[in-house]
């Protein structure tokens, strides 16, 4: 049974008889908690009125019936389309028809992408992606068996097996997620839909809050077509912003442009061959030895030894720790002083392990945060980490 089925069956299954004393109190509850809300409330949000009549001094009896009741002019206030199960339910059946995506949005970098997705048709999750940051010219296409990351001022090629992009969740699920939860009792995510016009068109779209513990993503829904045409993230979180933080802009089931998903590398390009990378990191004799150590402690460890060694220019032993450090590079810029660590953390996007920040003096006094990226692994029953790489390029500090 779908979960739109689900509703069905419990709109049909609902019942309430009341008193005329019980109905006139439920009224006085109801107006009260609408007045205290248009205080705070616009015109255009929806006025949550849950918390402020749970408050008032009424009967458990009472107070379910209040429930229901407000569930109902809560629903009349709003048109049909936007009510959280049917919207919701719409959406779902909207995109299950979906099989292409094109994609205009910022990563956590604040950086613009364009990105195309094609969707297995039996999934729904995205077996081929084209992602193009024109800021810092590169290019990332994933699909199934082969991928690429080229930067084209360094003209240089990452080539790893398989998919790049950990995408394993398909689009409709994050609303096939809300349409369950809205169903629940006792469910932890908080959803809240109303209209709002768009920013360009003035045109009304339906909007999605979903607030969750570990989530938060605002959603504009064409009225029309019932697909989401905005998504962002509100708060940081490891599924819908693990590659993108916002998507100003989403067009459905448009024609692929030819070849998009091939990928031939230009001449002279330095290749990198990441599935030897991800080999060296998991090789023992790379890192160090973690035991009897927290995760930010082993890494404010092996970060400390590596810069001792860029600094007293050892370039083997901080080889030793980050095992893809490349030489040449290195030599060109040299530090004088490791000035101070800052806090482990998980930097969406960035699948490999945390990220923890340095901040490092050079020769002419200038200051630039690096950020590690810290793999933590366990060989044999030892726990041990390595540094993986980079994230990003080092930021000067003025």
């Amino acid at each position: 049974m779908r979960p739109a089925d689900n509703t069905h069956n419990s709109i049909k299954k609902l019942h309430l008889k009341a008193s005329a004393e019980l109905d006139k109190r439920v009224h006085d509850d109801i107006s009260a908690a609408l007045a205290e809300s248009e205080k705070t409330e616009s015109a255009i949000r929806q006025p949550n009125i849950w918390r402020t009549i749970m408050k008032s001094p009424i009967t458990k009896l009472a107070a379910a019936a209040v429930i229901i009741i407000a569930a109902g002019l809560f629903l009349t206030v709003m048109q049909k389309a936007t009510t959280p199960a049917y919207a919701l339910e719409q959406t779902l059946e909207a995109m299950q028809d979906v099989r292409t995506l094109h994609m205009f949005g910022r990563d956590w970098g604040n950086l613009e992408f364009e990105m195309w997705i094609k969707l297995n048709p039996e999934t729904g999750i995205p077996d081929y992606c084209y992602m193009y940051h024109p800021q810092i010219k590169c290019l990332a296409i994933s699909t199934p068996k082969l991928s690429y990351q080229y930067n084209e001022r360094a003209n240089r090629v990452l080539v790893n097996s398989g998919k790049l992009f950990n995408i394993n969740v398909a689009p409709a699920r994050l609303f096939e997620e809300l349409l369950q939860s809205s169903q629940m009792e006792n469910s932890n995510i908080d959803i809240k839909i109303y209209h709002e016009p768009g920013p360009e068109t003035g045109k009304s779209l339906i909007v999605v809050i979903s607030e969750s513990p570990n989530e938060t993503w605002k959603g504009f829904v064409d009225p029309e077509t019932k697909l989401p045409v905005r998504l962002y993230c509100l708060k940081k979180n490891n599924r819908l912003g693990s590659i993108f933080k916002d998507i100003d802009r989403i067009e459905y089931n448009v024609d692929l442009p030819e070849k998009i998903f091939e990928f031939e590398i230009p001449d002279g390009a330095k290749i990198v061959d990441m599935d030897k990378e991800r080999e060296i990191l998991s090789d023992p004799q790379y890192g160090i030895s973690t035991e009897g150590l927290t995760e930010q402690q082993a890494a404010e460890e092996i970060v400390t030894q590596y810069w001792d060694a860029m600094i007293n220019m050892d370039l083997t032993a901080a080889q030793k720790l980050y095992p893809s450090l490349d030489m040449n590079k290195a030599r060109d810029s040299m530090p004088i002083e490791h000035v101070e660590n800052g806090k482990l953390y998980i930097e969406p996007g960035c699948g490999i392990g945390k990220v923890i920040p340095c901040i490092i003096r050079y020769e002419d006094g200038s200051l630039k945060e690096w950020k590690l990226i810290i793999k933590q692994r366990n060989i044999d029953g030892l726990p041990s980490c390595v540094i993986a790489g980079f994230y990003n390029s080092p930021v000067e500090i003025e």
